[in-house]
């Protein structure tokens, strides 16, 4: 199956989502035959076949919904099925602890629209376990076919499953109809229905001056927070969060600057996109991320709004601290 083939099921599951919502939150069977069980198979795990998935898998002091089957027919992850929209929070721990006392090294929770693959033996803490977590509804089909390649079966059998690069896209045809297989720029993620914390301000709403200091925190829709030391720490900062959310990849750089500025904020290499080299090249400690170093508090705040929209999270979900 091509990345093609894969946005096309998972355009698909958008739909049934927003068509079928209601049923399907009533419902775990509901949503596996809708949703989780055609995923799957299109990413190679034919559930009605025993020699690639086994149904209801026994564990230590119960079962899970499915384990996913290597090559020597020893499962390779072990998978847990809510119906739509359960909150996955209280299994996570739980579902890696089944993997983790069956031997099992991967482990997979989903609610048909929300997955999240975790590597069940890193010596990590938990959330830095986790390999992957996509919301089917909320991005563009392709960034999101890009995304659950991780869970192909061949590249999750091989024991070191990885992210694809553009070049498996496939060729596009010569049809003046024909779907490119450039990612779309995502859709913003709604803005939160919560007031900023006191004390903090949400990025979208930020007021520059050339008097004001960078903020000394920064807090992400997930809760986590981060000191900000510079101007240049939020830029790090907050690429660093993306790549960590699996948001920014390969497969979305480089990040252009905003308007016809004709620069690159963050990319792989030192390059702008008429092919000049960054004035001030910064590397991110633990990306193999590196983004241009020269520009002011005014840029700064430009930069990052635009690196978050590029990767789809809305300015307004991301706060900074303007007092202490």
């Amino acid at each position: 199956m091509t990345i093609d083939d894969l946005a096309g099921v998972i355009e698909t599951l958008q739909q049934r989502i927003q068509q079928h919502g209601p049923a399907l939150r009533e419902n775990e069977i509901r949503t596996r035959i809708a949703l989780i069980d055609p995923l799957l198979r299109a990413l190679g795990w034919d559930v009605s076949d025993p020699a690639l998935v086994t149904r209801e898998y026994a564990v230590s002091d119960g079962g899970v919904d499915y384990a996913l089957l290597g090559v020597d027919g020893k499962p390779v992850a072990l998978l847990e099925a809510k119906h739509l929209d359960e909150a996955l929070t209280a299994h996570r721990m739980q579902m890696v602890n089944y993997a983790s006392v069956s031997g099992v090294p991967y482990a997979v929770l989903t609610d048909g629209n929300h997955w999240e693959l975790y590597e069940v033996f890193a010596q990590k803490p938990f959330e830095e376990r986790r390999l992957l977590r996509v919301s089917i509804a909320d991005m563009p089909a392709y960034q999101c076919a890009l995304q659950m390649f991780l869970l192909r079966r061949l590249n999750l059998a091989s024991g070191q499953p990885t992210l694809p690069s553009a070049p498996i896209l496939a060729p596009l045809p010569e049809t003046p109809t024909a779907k490119p297989p450039l990612l779309p720029t995502p859709a913003l993620t709604p803005a939160a229905e919560t007031k900023p914390p006191p004390g903090w301000t949400a990025l979208a709403a930020f007021a520059w001056n050339k008097d004001i200091n960078a903020p000394p925190s920064i807090r992400f829709p997930d809760g986590s927070e981060y000191p900000i030391h510079s101007w240049r720490d939020l830029i790090a900062r907050m690429a660093s969060w993306l790549w960590s959310e699996g948001l920014l990849t390969h497969s979305n750089l480089p990040v252009p600057g905003p308007g016809n500025s004709r620069r690159n904020i963050v990319g792989t290499e030192s390059v702008h996109q008429r092919g000049q080299s960054f004035t001030e090249p910064r590397t991110i400690e633990g990306t193999p991320l590196i983004f241009e170093g020269n520009f002011n508090s005014s840029q700064a705040i430009d930069y990052a709004r635009g690196l978050l929209e590029h990767c789809g999270v809305n300015p307004a979900d991301v706060f900074v601290q303007t007092s202490q």
